[in-house]
């Protein structure tokens, strides 16, 4: 397996985010976004699977907690871009969802095709919304999750063939904050659901969706149909 890395420079020329590059370079791309406080690390166990399946696989990194959704969202574009050419399909966990909808709200590239959502809070998060509540709250969260998640969320990208994925099993945060259930310990199902997206709950906590085997086959199943089907329920 062919590994490669590379710079990506947001536009403002200020903040760097790297991209990884493995797998191979027929068929689509998929670009991978990981969570608040996350790195490509967490990713990589999905990663191989989506490039056993004959897709190659890009990690977007970015500071998700010192930059600005904006900042985060204009470096996804770029690496867009910068892609070799072919359709590229973006999966994001948790905070990576929010990023890919912003960007795909100020105009989609022509190049992206499919969206799958992975524990994203795309309709808010109590748990973050309670955080940000209060100075330490907004210090662990950062800007981008709070502007992104509470303050001004971005619509979710119907447009287009749409997977989401939510957890069920309530380990996490969500404990100290008496979540209602059911929740991935993190954000709850409801917190996830897109009208006429394909849907999935998994049997995971929040962390647990990047290696569930069950996800993994989910994600590259939808990513590799070529039509799209009427919105409907997956479970494990």
């Amino acid at each position: 397996m062919r590994l490669s890395t590379g710079t990506v420079t947001h536009p403002s020329g200020i903040h760097p985010s790297s991209a990884v590059c493995m797998g191979t370079e027929r068929g689509a791309t998929v670009i991978l976004v990981h969570g608040l406080w996350g790195t490509d690390l967490g990713l990589r166990w999905l990663g191989r699977r989506i490039s056993r399946a004959g897709m190659a696989v890009t990690y977007y990194r970015y500071a998700s907690w010192r930059e600005s959704l904006e900042t985060s969202s204009r470096g996804l574009r770029e690496l867009i871009r910068q892609s070799a050419g072919g359709t590229v399909h973006l999966l994001g966990h948790s905070m990576g969802g929010i990023v890919i909808a912003r960007m795909l709200e100020g105009g989609s590239p022509p190049e992206v095709g499919k969206v799958a959502l992975l524990g994203s809070p795309i309709r808010g998060s109590a748990v973050v919304t309670a955080l940000s509540g209060n100075p330490v709250g907004r210090f662990l969260i950062g800007t981008a999750a709070r502007e992104g998640i509470v303050e001004d969320r971005p619509p979710a990208p119907t447009d287009r063939p749409l997977l989401v994925v939510a957890g069920t099993f309530p380990l996490g945060i969500g404990l100290l904050f008496n979540l209602p259930r059911p929740n991935d310990g993190w954000i709850q199902v409801s917190e996830t659901r897109v009208e006429g997206a394909r849907t999935m709950l998994s049997g995971a906590w929040h962390f647990g969706l990047l290696f569930s085997r069950k996800v993994a086959e989910c994600v590259c199943a939808f990513f590799q149909e070529e039509t799209r089907r009427p919105g409907g329920p997956f479970s494990n």
